[in-house]
Protein backbone atom coordinates (compact mmCIF):
# COMPACT_ATOMS: atom_id res chain seq x y z
CA UNK A 1 0.00 0.00 0.00
CA UNK A 2 2.94 2.12 1.06
CA UNK A 3 4.60 1.71 -2.43
CA UNK A 4 1.24 2.61 -4.53
CA UNK A 5 0.66 5.46 -2.40
CA UNK A 6 4.07 6.58 -3.15
CA UNK A 7 3.69 6.07 -6.75
CA UNK A 8 1.30 8.64 -7.13
CA UNK A 9 2.72 11.01 -4.71
CA UNK A 10 -0.03 10.54 -1.91
CA UNK A 11 1.67 12.64 1.08
CA UNK A 12 -0.45 11.29 3.71
CA UNK A 13 0.16 12.86 7.36
CA UNK A 14 1.08 9.05 9.03
CA UNK A 15 2.59 7.67 6.01
CA UNK A 16 6.58 6.79 6.70
CA UNK A 17 9.94 7.37 5.33
CA UNK A 18 11.59 5.04 2.63
CA UNK A 19 13.73 3.68 5.51
CA UNK A 20 13.73 3.68 9.04
CA UNK A 21 17.60 4.10 9.16
CA UNK A 22 19.90 7.01 9.16
CA UNK A 23 20.98 8.00 5.30
CA UNK A 24 23.88 6.56 4.18
CA UNK A 25 26.42 6.91 1.70
CA UNK A 26 26.23 4.06 -1.39
CA UNK A 27 29.92 2.61 -2.04
CA UNK A 28 28.67 2.30 -5.71
CA UNK A 29 26.54 4.79 -6.85
CA UNK A 30 23.37 3.92 -8.12
CA UNK A 31 22.47 5.03 -11.44
CA UNK A 32 18.50 6.29 -12.02
CA UNK A 33 15.97 4.03 -12.67
CA UNK A 34 14.42 3.83 -16.36
CA UNK A 35 12.24 6.34 -16.61
CA UNK A 36 10.15 4.11 -18.94
CA UNK A 37 9.40 2.02 -16.91
CA UNK A 38 9.52 3.70 -13.12
CA UNK A 39 9.81 1.84 -9.88
CA UNK A 40 8.83 2.96 -7.09
CA UNK A 41 11.20 0.93 -4.94
CA UNK A 42 14.24 1.68 -7.66
CA UNK A 43 13.51 5.13 -7.23
CA UNK A 44 13.64 5.23 -3.32
CA UNK A 45 17.13 3.27 -3.71
CA UNK A 46 18.27 6.07 -5.92
CA UNK A 47 17.09 8.51 -3.84
CA UNK A 48 18.73 6.93 -0.67
CA UNK A 49 22.55 7.99 -1.68
CA UNK A 50 21.72 11.46 -1.48
CA UNK A 51 20.05 11.51 1.47
CA UNK A 52 22.98 13.02 3.31
CA UNK A 53 22.98 16.54 0.94
CA UNK A 54 19.23 16.57 1.13
CA UNK A 55 19.20 16.75 5.00
CA UNK A 56 22.06 19.13 5.22
CA UNK A 57 19.91 21.44 2.67
CA UNK A 58 17.26 21.16 4.18
CA UNK A 59 18.82 21.61 7.98
CA UNK A 60 19.82 24.98 6.41
CA UNK A 61 16.43 25.87 5.06
CA UNK A 62 15.08 25.67 8.89
CA UNK A 63 18.11 27.59 9.98
CA UNK A 64 16.95 30.36 8.19
CA UNK A 65 14.00 33.22 8.52
CA UNK A 66 11.26 33.22 6.04
CA UNK A 67 9.03 36.50 5.12
CA UNK A 68 6.23 35.09 5.62
CA UNK A 69 5.73 35.10 9.72
CA UNK A 70 3.08 32.44 9.73
CA UNK A 71 5.42 30.37 7.31
CA UNK A 72 8.22 31.03 9.90
CA UNK A 73 6.86 29.94 12.86
CA UNK A 74 5.02 26.69 10.74
CA UNK A 75 8.76 25.75 9.58
CA UNK A 76 10.08 25.97 13.24
CA UNK A 77 7.34 23.69 15.19
CA UNK A 78 7.08 20.32 14.61
CA UNK A 79 8.34 18.38 11.40
CA UNK A 80 8.09 15.30 9.83
CA UNK A 81 10.54 12.82 8.63
CA UNK A 82 12.29 13.24 5.59
CA UNK A 83 10.64 11.90 2.38
CA UNK A 84 12.00 10.87 -0.95
CA UNK A 85 9.53 12.78 -3.24
CA UNK A 86 8.01 11.46 -6.77
CA UNK A 87 9.38 11.87 -9.98
CA UNK A 88 9.05 15.48 -11.77
CA UNK A 89 6.90 15.51 -14.43
CA UNK A 90 9.02 17.92 -16.80
CA UNK A 91 10.84 15.94 -19.31
CA UNK A 92 14.12 15.96 -19.16
CA UNK A 93 13.98 16.14 -15.20
CA UNK A 94 12.90 13.12 -13.90
CA UNK A 95 16.03 11.57 -12.53
CA UNK A 96 16.61 15.37 -10.54
CA UNK A 97 16.68 13.45 -7.14
CA UNK A 98 14.03 15.60 -4.22
CA UNK A 99 13.06 14.75 -1.23
CA UNK A 100 10.63 17.08 1.46
CA UNK A 101 9.30 17.40 4.73
CA UNK A 102 5.76 18.01 6.31
CA UNK A 103 5.23 20.27 9.35
CA UNK A 104 3.02 19.99 11.70
CA UNK A 105 4.63 16.83 11.95
CA UNK A 106 1.09 14.99 12.97
CA UNK A 107 -2.10 16.94 12.08
CA UNK A 108 -3.27 19.11 8.94
CA UNK A 109 -0.29 19.80 7.07
CA UNK A 110 0.22 23.83 6.42
CA UNK A 111 3.66 23.84 4.60
CA UNK A 112 5.93 21.34 3.10
CA UNK A 113 9.67 21.87 2.31
CA UNK A 114 11.04 20.52 -0.65
CA UNK A 115 14.95 20.25 -1.49
CA UNK A 116 16.29 19.18 -4.87
CA UNK A 117 19.75 19.34 -6.85
CA UNK A 118 18.97 21.89 -9.58
CA UNK A 119 22.35 22.55 -11.41
CA UNK A 120 22.89 26.39 -12.77
CA UNK A 121 23.13 27.09 -16.14
CA UNK A 122 25.28 24.91 -18.40
CA UNK A 123 26.56 22.72 -15.24
CA UNK A 124 25.83 18.69 -15.94
CA UNK A 125 23.86 17.47 -12.72
CA UNK A 126 26.03 16.32 -9.82
CA UNK A 127 23.33 15.22 -6.97
CA UNK A 128 26.84 14.40 -5.03
CA UNK A 129 28.21 18.29 -5.04
CA UNK A 130 26.06 19.81 -2.36
CA UNK A 131 26.09 23.15 -3.70
CA UNK A 132 23.89 22.04 -6.34
CA UNK A 133 20.77 21.60 -3.79
CA UNK A 134 18.07 23.77 -3.91
CA UNK A 135 15.36 24.71 -1.35
CA UNK A 136 11.59 25.80 -1.56
CA UNK A 137 8.84 26.29 1.38
CA UNK A 138 5.20 25.57 0.14
CA UNK A 139 2.85 27.08 2.33
CA UNK A 140 -1.13 27.89 3.00
CA UNK A 141 -3.65 27.03 0.84
CA UNK A 142 -0.97 26.54 -1.83
CA UNK A 143 0.58 23.79 -0.31
CA UNK A 144 -2.79 22.43 0.41
CA UNK A 145 -4.01 22.70 -2.93
CA UNK A 146 -0.50 21.48 -4.29
CA UNK A 147 -0.82 18.38 -1.98
CA UNK A 148 -5.03 17.93 -2.79
CA UNK A 149 -5.33 14.72 -4.73
CA UNK A 150 -8.81 15.94 -6.67
CA UNK A 151 -6.90 19.40 -7.50
CA UNK A 152 -4.13 17.79 -9.17
CA UNK A 153 -5.70 15.22 -10.29
CA UNK A 154 -4.05 11.83 -8.54
CA UNK A 155 -1.02 12.91 -8.77
CA UNK A 156 0.18 15.38 -6.42
CA UNK A 157 3.38 17.43 -4.96
CA UNK A 158 6.33 17.03 -7.26
CA UNK A 159 4.33 14.91 -9.05
CA UNK A 160 1.91 17.03 -10.91
CA UNK A 161 1.12 18.84 -13.65
CA UNK A 162 3.34 21.59 -12.11
CA UNK A 163 6.48 19.26 -10.82
CA UNK A 164 9.04 21.17 -8.52
CA UNK A 165 8.79 24.27 -6.91
CA UNK A 166 11.20 27.10 -8.50
CA UNK A 167 10.73 29.48 -5.68
CA UNK A 168 9.10 30.63 -2.07
CA UNK A 169 6.19 32.55 -2.05
CA UNK A 170 6.25 35.88 -3.90
CA UNK A 171 4.09 38.88 -4.70
CA UNK A 172 2.50 39.50 -8.58
CA UNK A 173 2.60 43.07 -8.69
CA UNK A 174 6.47 43.20 -7.92
CA UNK A 175 7.13 40.18 -10.26
CA UNK A 176 5.14 40.86 -12.90
CA UNK A 177 4.55 37.03 -13.81
CA UNK A 178 2.49 36.56 -17.18
CA UNK A 179 -0.73 36.05 -15.14
CA UNK A 180 -0.85 39.43 -13.83
CA UNK A 181 -3.83 40.87 -16.52
CA UNK A 182 -5.59 37.46 -16.60
CA UNK A 183 -9.29 39.02 -15.71
CA UNK A 184 -9.54 36.31 -12.62
CA UNK A 185 -6.17 38.18 -11.39
CA UNK A 186 -7.40 41.73 -11.89
CA UNK A 187 -10.79 40.72 -10.01
CA UNK A 188 -9.37 40.00 -6.79
CA UNK A 189 -6.34 42.69 -6.83
CA UNK A 190 -9.72 45.51 -7.46
CA UNK A 191 -11.63 43.41 -4.12
CA UNK A 192 -8.66 43.76 -2.28
CA UNK A 193 -7.98 47.58 -2.93
CA UNK A 194 -11.88 48.45 -2.69
CA UNK A 195 -11.42 46.93 0.79
CA UNK A 196 -8.51 48.98 2.00
CA UNK A 197 -6.00 45.73 1.26
CA UNK A 198 -2.41 46.32 0.41
CA UNK A 199 -2.40 45.76 -4.17
CA UNK A 200 -0.61 41.81 -3.67
CA UNK A 201 -0.55 38.89 -5.29
CA UNK A 202 0.77 36.09 -3.86
CA UNK A 203 2.05 33.21 -5.74
CA UNK A 204 4.65 30.70 -6.18
CA UNK A 205 6.14 29.41 -9.52
CA UNK A 206 6.53 25.89 -10.06
CA UNK A 207 8.44 24.04 -13.53
CA UNK A 208 5.48 23.68 -15.25
CA UNK A 209 3.06 26.48 -14.55
CA UNK A 210 2.36 29.05 -11.34
CA UNK A 211 0.07 28.21 -8.15
CA UNK A 212 -2.15 31.58 -7.22
CA UNK A 213 -3.46 32.67 -3.47
CA UNK A 214 -6.69 34.43 -5.10
CA UNK A 215 -8.17 34.68 -1.03
CA UNK A 216 -8.65 31.10 -0.18
CA UNK A 217 -9.00 30.28 -3.87
CA UNK A 218 -6.11 28.68 -5.18
CA UNK A 219 -5.89 28.75 -9.55
CA UNK A 220 -3.26 26.99 -11.42
CA UNK A 221 -1.76 29.23 -14.97
CA UNK A 222 0.46 28.04 -16.94
CA UNK A 223 4.15 29.44 -18.13
CA UNK A 224 2.19 31.71 -20.44
CA UNK A 225 -0.13 32.68 -18.10
CA UNK A 226 -3.12 30.88 -18.89
CA UNK A 227 -5.05 29.42 -16.44
CA UNK A 228 -5.21 25.77 -15.85
CA UNK A 229 -8.13 24.01 -14.92
CA UNK A 230 -10.79 25.19 -12.21
CA UNK A 231 -9.84 26.67 -8.71
CA UNK A 232 -9.38 24.92 -5.86
CA UNK A 233 -11.04 23.76 -3.48
CA UNK A 234 -12.92 21.53 -5.62
CA UNK A 235 -11.31 21.67 -8.87
CA UNK A 236 -9.36 19.76 -11.26
CA UNK A 237 -5.91 21.64 -12.20
CA UNK A 238 -5.93 19.81 -15.59
CA UNK A 239 -9.45 20.59 -16.64
CA UNK A 240 -9.54 22.57 -19.92
CA UNK A 241 -9.19 26.37 -19.35
CA UNK A 242 -11.94 28.43 -16.97
CA UNK A 243 -12.02 31.68 -19.20
CA UNK A 244 -11.70 32.57 -22.94
CA UNK A 245 -14.36 32.28 -25.42
CA UNK A 246 -14.82 28.70 -26.73
CA UNK A 247 -13.74 26.91 -23.82
CA UNK A 248 -15.19 28.96 -20.22
CA UNK A 249 -15.46 26.06 -17.94
CA UNK A 250 -15.75 23.16 -19.45
CA UNK A 251 -17.29 20.72 -16.72
CA UNK A 252 -15.52 18.19 -15.20
CA UNK A 253 -15.67 15.92 -12.45
CA UNK A 254 -16.11 16.08 -9.51
CA UNK A 255 -19.28 17.24 -10.08
CA UNK A 256 -20.54 20.09 -8.05
CA UNK A 257 -17.79 22.65 -7.91
CA UNK A 258 -17.71 26.47 -7.99
CA UNK A 259 -14.52 27.82 -9.88
CA UNK A 260 -12.13 30.96 -8.86
CA UNK A 261 -14.93 33.67 -9.88
CA UNK A 262 -18.49 34.22 -8.78
CA UNK A 263 -20.88 32.91 -11.30
CA UNK A 264 -18.13 29.62 -12.12
CA UNK A 265 -20.19 26.33 -11.59
CA UNK A 266 -19.32 22.67 -12.90
CA UNK A 267 -22.14 20.04 -12.33
CA UNK A 268 -23.76 17.19 -13.77
CA UNK A 269 -23.57 13.36 -13.67
CA UNK A 270 -21.57 10.84 -15.50
CA UNK A 271 -24.06 11.43 -18.70
CA UNK A 272 -24.37 15.09 -18.73
CA UNK A 273 -22.17 17.71 -17.37
CA UNK A 274 -22.42 21.29 -17.35
CA UNK A 275 -21.17 24.71 -16.64
CA UNK A 276 -21.44 27.97 -16.42
CA UNK A 277 -18.59 31.34 -16.39
CA UNK A 278 -18.26 34.33 -14.19
CA UNK A 279 -16.88 35.54 -17.46
CA UNK A 280 -20.65 35.11 -18.89
CA UNK A 281 -22.26 36.32 -16.14
CA UNK A 282 -23.00 32.97 -14.52
CA UNK A 283 -24.83 31.87 -17.71
CA UNK A 284 -24.68 28.51 -19.36
CA UNK A 285 -21.55 28.13 -20.81
CA UNK A 286 -21.13 24.67 -21.66
CA UNK A 287 -23.13 21.33 -22.03
CA UNK A 288 -21.51 18.12 -22.82
CA UNK A 289 -22.72 14.57 -23.68
CA UNK A 290 -21.61 11.78 -25.18
CA UNK A 291 -18.54 13.95 -25.37
CA UNK A 292 -20.10 16.35 -27.55
CA UNK A 293 -19.92 20.51 -26.84
CA UNK A 294 -23.90 21.61 -27.60
CA UNK A 295 -23.16 25.24 -26.44
CA UNK A 296 -21.72 27.46 -29.68
CA UNK A 297 -20.42 30.14 -27.15
CA UNK A 298 -19.06 32.29 -29.52
CA UNK A 299 -20.28 35.85 -27.86
CA UNK A 300 -22.16 36.92 -24.94
CA UNK A 301 -25.23 36.36 -26.71
CA UNK A 302 -25.02 32.38 -27.43
CA UNK A 303 -25.04 30.84 -24.41
CA UNK A 304 -27.71 28.73 -22.69
CA UNK A 305 -29.57 31.60 -20.38
CA UNK A 306 -32.32 33.94 -19.95
CA UNK A 307 -33.12 37.53 -21.67
CA UNK A 308 -35.65 39.31 -21.98
CA UNK A 309 -37.18 43.07 -24.00
CA UNK A 310 -39.00 45.38 -22.15
CA UNK A 311 -42.14 47.88 -23.42
CA UNK A 312 -41.47 46.96 -27.37
CA UNK A 313 -37.97 47.81 -27.78
CA UNK A 314 -36.65 44.84 -28.44
CA UNK A 315 -32.47 45.04 -28.03
CA UNK A 316 -32.95 48.46 -27.00
CA UNK A 317 -34.19 47.63 -24.26
CA UNK A 318 -33.50 44.27 -22.98
CA UNK A 319 -31.19 42.62 -20.03
CA UNK A 320 -29.45 39.90 -20.85
CA UNK A 321 -27.89 37.48 -18.21
CA UNK A 322 -24.54 36.34 -20.24
CA UNK A 323 -23.31 39.83 -20.92
CA UNK A 324 -23.71 43.17 -23.04
CA UNK A 325 -23.49 43.08 -27.24
CA UNK A 326 -19.99 44.84 -26.50
CA UNK A 327 -18.12 42.35 -24.30
CA UNK A 328 -18.25 40.42 -27.44
CA UNK A 329 -15.49 37.56 -27.33
CA UNK A 330 -14.00 38.95 -24.45
CA UNK A 331 -14.02 36.66 -21.14
CA UNK A 332 -15.50 39.37 -19.18
CA UNK A 333 -18.88 40.04 -18.70
CA UNK A 334 -20.73 43.64 -17.72
CA UNK A 335 -23.76 41.60 -15.71
CA UNK A 336 -23.05 41.48 -12.18
CA UNK A 337 -23.78 38.49 -10.21
CA UNK A 338 -25.28 38.83 -7.12
CA UNK A 339 -25.33 34.86 -5.56
CA UNK A 340 -24.23 31.56 -6.85
CA UNK A 341 -23.72 27.91 -5.75
CA UNK A 342 -23.29 24.56 -7.04
CA UNK A 343 -24.25 20.86 -5.62
CA UNK A 344 -23.24 17.68 -7.71
CA UNK A 345 -26.28 17.67 -10.40
CA UNK A 346 -27.29 21.41 -9.43
CA UNK A 347 -26.65 25.17 -9.64
CA UNK A 348 -28.32 28.51 -8.80
CA UNK A 349 -27.39 32.16 -9.68
CA UNK A 350 -28.82 35.39 -8.93
CA UNK A 351 -27.51 38.58 -11.21
CA UNK A 352 -28.42 41.94 -12.74
CA UNK A 353 -28.27 41.27 -16.16
CA UNK A 354 -26.21 43.93 -17.83
CA UNK A 355 -28.20 45.71 -21.07
CA UNK A 356 -27.28 43.81 -24.47
CA UNK A 357 -26.70 47.69 -25.80
CA UNK A 358 -25.09 50.28 -23.78
CA UNK A 359 -26.89 53.78 -23.26
CA UNK A 360 -26.74 55.21 -26.86
CA UNK A 361 -25.31 52.39 -28.72
CA UNK A 362 -26.92 52.19 -31.90
CA UNK A 363 -29.50 49.41 -31.97
CA UNK A 364 -29.67 48.61 -35.69
CA UNK A 365 -32.19 48.35 -38.58
CA UNK A 366 -34.03 45.15 -36.62
CA UNK A 367 -34.70 47.13 -33.79
CA UNK A 368 -37.94 49.50 -33.10
CA UNK A 369 -35.89 52.28 -32.34
CA UNK A 370 -32.57 53.54 -33.28
CA UNK A 371 -30.57 53.57 -30.05
CA UNK A 372 -30.42 51.98 -26.51
CA UNK A 373 -33.43 53.10 -24.33
CA UNK A 374 -31.59 52.48 -21.01
CA UNK A 375 -29.54 54.98 -19.25
CA UNK A 376 -27.38 52.42 -17.26
CA UNK A 377 -25.14 49.84 -18.28
CA UNK A 378 -26.51 47.66 -15.94
CA UNK A 379 -30.22 46.89 -15.04
CA UNK A 380 -32.02 46.77 -11.32
CA UNK A 381 -34.12 43.99 -12.62
CA UNK A 382 -32.90 40.18 -11.34
CA UNK A 383 -32.77 36.98 -13.19
CA UNK A 384 -32.54 34.19 -10.67
CA UNK A 385 -32.48 30.67 -12.03
CA UNK A 386 -32.48 26.97 -10.54
CA UNK A 387 -30.45 23.68 -13.30
CA UNK A 388 -31.04 20.52 -12.16
CA UNK A 389 -29.53 17.61 -14.34
CA UNK A 390 -30.75 13.95 -14.06
CA UNK A 391 -34.84 14.80 -12.89
CA UNK A 392 -37.31 12.08 -13.36
CA UNK A 393 -35.03 9.19 -13.03
CA UNK A 394 -33.00 10.57 -15.72
CA UNK A 395 -29.81 11.40 -16.12
CA UNK A 396 -30.03 13.08 -19.40
CA UNK A 397 -33.30 15.63 -18.35
CA UNK A 398 -32.51 18.77 -17.21
CA UNK A 399 -35.01 20.94 -15.18
CA UNK A 400 -34.51 24.70 -16.13
CA UNK A 401 -36.14 27.33 -13.53
CA UNK A 402 -36.27 30.87 -14.30
CA UNK A 403 -37.67 33.35 -12.41
CA UNK A 404 -37.56 37.53 -13.56
CA UNK A 405 -37.68 40.20 -11.12
CA UNK A 406 -38.65 43.58 -12.28
CA UNK A 407 -37.68 46.48 -10.08
CA UNK A 408 -40.68 48.68 -12.25
CA UNK A 409 -43.36 48.07 -13.81
CA UNK A 410 -43.20 47.76 -17.46
CA UNK A 411 -46.29 47.91 -19.97
CA UNK A 412 -44.84 44.75 -22.46
CA UNK A 413 -42.51 41.92 -21.77
CA UNK A 414 -40.97 39.31 -24.65
CA UNK A 415 -38.94 36.49 -22.53
CA UNK A 416 -36.52 34.13 -23.48
CA UNK A 417 -36.62 31.36 -20.77
CA UNK A 418 -34.23 29.96 -21.85
CA UNK A 419 -32.65 30.58 -24.75
CA UNK A 420 -30.16 28.01 -26.14
CA UNK A 421 -27.35 28.46 -28.65
CA UNK A 422 -26.58 25.38 -30.08
CA UNK A 423 -23.20 24.43 -33.30
CA UNK A 424 -23.85 24.62 -36.16
CA UNK A 425 -23.57 20.82 -37.09
CA UNK A 426 -26.88 20.73 -35.37
CA UNK A 427 -28.67 21.46 -38.68
CA UNK A 428 -31.57 19.38 -38.60
CA UNK A 429 -34.80 19.96 -36.86
CA UNK A 430 -38.39 18.25 -35.73
CA UNK A 431 -41.12 19.46 -33.91
CA UNK A 432 -43.01 16.29 -31.53
CA UNK A 433 -46.24 16.62 -30.34
CA UNK A 434 -45.78 14.46 -26.86
CA UNK A 435 -49.66 13.60 -26.70
CA UNK A 436 -49.92 11.99 -29.87
CA UNK A 437 -46.53 10.49 -30.61
CA UNK A 438 -46.80 12.70 -34.12
CA UNK A 439 -43.25 13.83 -35.05
CA UNK A 440 -42.52 16.09 -38.28
CA UNK A 441 -39.05 16.88 -39.99
CA UNK A 442 -38.82 20.84 -40.83
CA UNK A 443 -35.88 22.30 -43.82
CA UNK A 444 -33.35 24.34 -42.68
CA UNK A 445 -34.89 27.96 -42.08
CA UNK A 446 -31.91 30.16 -43.70
CA UNK A 447 -31.25 33.04 -41.21
CA UNK A 448 -28.16 34.86 -42.66
CA UNK A 449 -28.21 38.83 -42.27
CA UNK A 450 -29.45 40.57 -45.52
CA UNK A 451 -27.38 41.79 -48.45
CA UNK A 452 -27.87 44.46 -49.78
CA UNK A 453 -29.85 46.10 -51.84
CA UNK A 454 -32.25 43.77 -49.61
CA UNK A 455 -34.07 45.23 -46.57
CA UNK A 456 -35.02 43.07 -43.75
CA UNK A 457 -35.95 43.34 -40.25
CA UNK A 458 -35.08 40.95 -38.10
CA UNK A 459 -34.01 37.38 -39.40
CA UNK A 460 -36.33 34.64 -40.22
CA UNK A 461 -37.27 32.20 -37.64
CA UNK A 462 -39.89 29.29 -37.00
CA UNK A 463 -42.08 29.53 -34.38
CA UNK A 464 -45.30 27.27 -32.52
CA UNK A 465 -46.24 25.54 -29.93
CA UNK A 466 -45.22 22.14 -30.52
CA UNK A 467 -41.80 21.19 -28.98
CA UNK A 468 -38.77 21.60 -31.01
CA UNK A 469 -35.93 19.18 -31.29
CA UNK A 470 -32.73 20.13 -33.09
CA UNK A 471 -30.23 17.07 -33.84
CA UNK A 472 -26.84 16.78 -35.77
CA UNK A 473 -27.12 14.85 -39.30
CA UNK A 474 -27.05 11.57 -37.97
CA UNK A 475 -29.48 11.83 -35.43
CA UNK A 476 -26.99 10.93 -32.68
CA UNK A 477 -26.84 13.87 -30.86
CA UNK A 478 -30.15 15.69 -30.18
CA UNK A 479 -31.62 18.20 -27.55
CA UNK A 480 -35.27 18.80 -27.19
CA UNK A 481 -36.96 21.94 -25.17
CA UNK A 482 -40.62 21.66 -23.19
CA UNK A 483 -42.08 23.56 -20.81
CA UNK A 484 -45.36 22.89 -18.69
CA UNK A 485 -46.25 26.14 -18.60
CA UNK A 486 -47.07 25.96 -22.77
CA UNK A 487 -50.56 26.89 -22.32
CA UNK A 488 -48.97 30.19 -21.34
CA UNK A 489 -50.58 33.01 -23.73
CA UNK A 490 -48.07 33.19 -26.56
CA UNK A 491 -45.93 30.40 -25.50
CA UNK A 492 -43.70 29.25 -28.69
CA UNK A 493 -40.60 27.39 -29.27
CA UNK A 494 -38.97 29.44 -31.29
CA UNK A 495 -36.07 28.36 -33.89
CA UNK A 496 -33.45 30.75 -35.80
CA UNK A 497 -30.51 28.88 -38.10
CA UNK A 498 -27.62 31.50 -38.91
CA UNK A 499 -26.05 30.70 -41.95
CA UNK A 500 -22.97 33.11 -41.49
CA UNK A 501 -20.50 31.57 -44.30
CA UNK A 502 -17.85 30.72 -41.21
CA UNK A 503 -18.17 27.12 -39.51
CA UNK A 504 -17.40 28.69 -36.01
CA UNK A 505 -20.31 31.07 -36.76
CA UNK A 506 -22.36 29.00 -38.16
CA UNK A 507 -25.05 28.07 -34.82
CA UNK A 508 -29.01 27.06 -34.22
CA UNK A 509 -31.27 28.92 -31.90
CA UNK A 510 -33.39 27.66 -30.15
CA UNK A 511 -35.76 28.82 -27.24
CA UNK A 512 -38.80 28.82 -24.73
CA UNK A 513 -40.54 32.45 -25.15
CA UNK A 514 -43.21 34.42 -24.38
CA UNK A 515 -45.32 37.97 -24.83
CA UNK A 516 -46.87 39.71 -22.29
CA UNK A 517 -48.74 43.03 -22.80
CA UNK A 518 -50.95 45.14 -19.71
CA UNK A 519 -50.60 44.19 -16.55
CA UNK A 520 -47.16 42.61 -16.69
CA UNK A 521 -46.20 41.62 -13.19
CA UNK A 522 -42.96 42.37 -11.71
CA UNK A 523 -42.61 38.40 -10.82
CA UNK A 524 -42.27 35.54 -13.49
CA UNK A 525 -41.89 32.24 -13.04
CA UNK A 526 -41.22 29.59 -15.89
CA UNK A 527 -39.96 25.50 -15.79
CA UNK A 528 -38.79 24.70 -19.02
CA UNK A 529 -36.78 21.06 -19.91
CA UNK A 530 -34.25 20.56 -21.69
CA UNK A 531 -33.03 16.79 -22.91
CA UNK A 532 -30.05 15.50 -24.88
CA UNK A 533 -29.32 12.41 -26.41
CA UNK A 534 -30.33 10.80 -29.76
CA UNK A 535 -33.15 12.18 -31.50
CA UNK A 536 -35.01 8.79 -30.33
CA UNK A 537 -34.44 9.18 -26.99
CA UNK A 538 -35.43 12.52 -26.80
CA UNK A 539 -38.46 11.96 -27.80
CA UNK A 540 -38.95 9.01 -25.53
CA UNK A 541 -38.13 11.35 -22.66
CA UNK A 542 -40.11 14.18 -23.34
CA UNK A 543 -43.13 12.14 -24.31
CA UNK A 544 -43.06 10.69 -20.72
CA UNK A 545 -42.52 14.26 -18.85
CA UNK A 546 -45.71 15.44 -20.65
CA UNK A 547 -47.48 11.95 -19.79
CA UNK A 548 -46.42 13.58 -16.06
CA UNK A 549 -47.26 16.90 -16.51
CA UNK A 550 -50.07 16.58 -19.65
CA UNK A 551 -51.13 20.67 -20.50
CA UNK A 552 -54.06 19.78 -23.30
CA UNK A 553 -53.19 22.75 -25.30
CA UNK A 554 -53.79 22.65 -28.60
CA UNK A 555 -51.28 22.23 -31.05
CA UNK A 556 -50.14 24.93 -33.50
CA UNK A 557 -47.59 23.75 -35.86
CA UNK A 558 -45.44 25.47 -37.79
CA UNK A 559 -47.09 25.89 -41.03
CA UNK A 560 -50.12 26.80 -39.01
CA UNK A 561 -48.94 30.44 -37.50
CA UNK A 562 -46.69 31.56 -40.72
Amino acid sequence: MLRELFSRSSFEPRSCPATTSSFRALSQPTPPPDVSNPSVNDWQVYCEQFKGNAEAELNRKRGTTLPDVAADQVMHGSRSPMYAAGRSTVPGNENIPAFFQDFPATGERQMQLYTFCRPSPGQALDPSNRNQWVSFEVHGDICKAYSDNTFTHGRQGTNSLLGYPNSGLEDGVKARPPFLDEPMVKAFRDARVAAGKPDMVPFQEFQNGYLVDLGGKVQAFSKEGQPLGTAWPGGDMSAPATQGPGGVQTPTGPYGTTGPNDGDTSFGNATVQMGTSASHGGAVTSLVYDGKEYINNKDHGRQMQVAFSLDGYDEALMPTEAGSHRNGTDPISTTKVVGYGAQPGSMTSTVHPAYWLEPGEEAGPYNSVPKAKNTTLVSDDLITKDITVGVGGHDNVIQYDSHIHLAASHDKLYAEVPTTYVNGEFERHYRFDPATGESREYPRVHSEPPKPPEERKGFPDEGGNVPLIVATKGGEHAMAIWSPDEARSDLQYRLHQFDLDDPMDDCTKLGVTFGMSEGVPTDIQTRSYVIVGTVEEVKARLAELYNQNPTGVERRWPEDVR
